[in-house]
């Protein structure tokens, strides 16, 4: 046996034993053209005697090269059936994969008070808010309005609102962009509260009903786009 052959040999023994996925498209019924370059392979550097014999115009040095060639083009068409085979395994069309990196998840961890809280970036600013699904909308501390940077002279304070506080008068905003962990909201409904009115800022229904999912679980809340 010429030393190609044997080269080509230990190449699939370390195939079927290193590589992920190889002996699935060896014995796949739709992978036969690994056994024609295989079989080419083989038999044209197991017999080079044969076959030098049969090509009697050929040196020796141009024998070596020859069945060489041979045995590098087998294992060059094993690689790229390999590769196509793996290509043809892998996941998600690109639309998918795109799809997926424009939904976002974050997981907020229960207080020591029973209440979800989390820091939000609001405006481009951080507010700590506590999570409120007896609220109706986003409601801001009216401190935290300010340092968003909103202009406070313009706000409305003229929308009656009941919370747990009692009822009070609030004035509607929109939030362009709101954002917890890997959550971003856009165009959010919500409202900033009048001075001393609340405690803490609260993340009411308009933000979770933007979600497509907001459970608990235990001492978790999970929240995802």
């Amino acid at each position: 046996m010429q030393m190609w052959a044997l080269i080509l040999m230990a190449y699939l023994a370390g195939a079927f034993l290193l590589r992920d996925n190889f002996s699935e498209m060896v014995f796949s019924t739709e992978s036969g053209w690994w056994l024609s370059l295989l079989a080419f392979g083989l038999i044209g550097t197991a017999f080079a005697g044969v076959i030098r014999n049969l090509l009697g115009f050929l040196s020796e040095d141009r024998h070596r090269i020859l069945h060489g060639a041979i045995a590098l083009a087998c294992i060059a068409g094993i690689e790229y059936l390999s590769a196509e085979y793996n290509r043809n395994l892998a996941p998600p069309a690109p639309e998918t994969a795109a799809l997926a990196l424009t939904r976002g998840e974050t997981s907020l961890q229960r207080s020591w008070d029973g209440h979800f809280r989390a820091i939000a970036q609001i405006e481009g600013a951080d507010v700590g808010v506590l999570i409120d699904t007896g609220a109706s909308l986003v409601l801001l501390r009216n401190d935290d309005a300010q340092r968003m940077g909103l202009d406070m002279e313009s706000l409305d304070f003229s929308t009656p609102l009941t919370t747990a506080n009692g009822k009070s008068f609030v004035a509607p905003i929109t939030i362009d962009t709101l954002t917890i962990g890997d959550v971003t909201v856009h165009d959010l409904r919500a409202a900033v509260a009048e001075p001393g009115a609340l405690h803490s800022s609260l993340l009411g229904m308009s933000f979770i009903q933007s979600l497509s999912e907001a459970v608990i679980q235990k001492d978790r809340m999970i929240l995802r786009q």
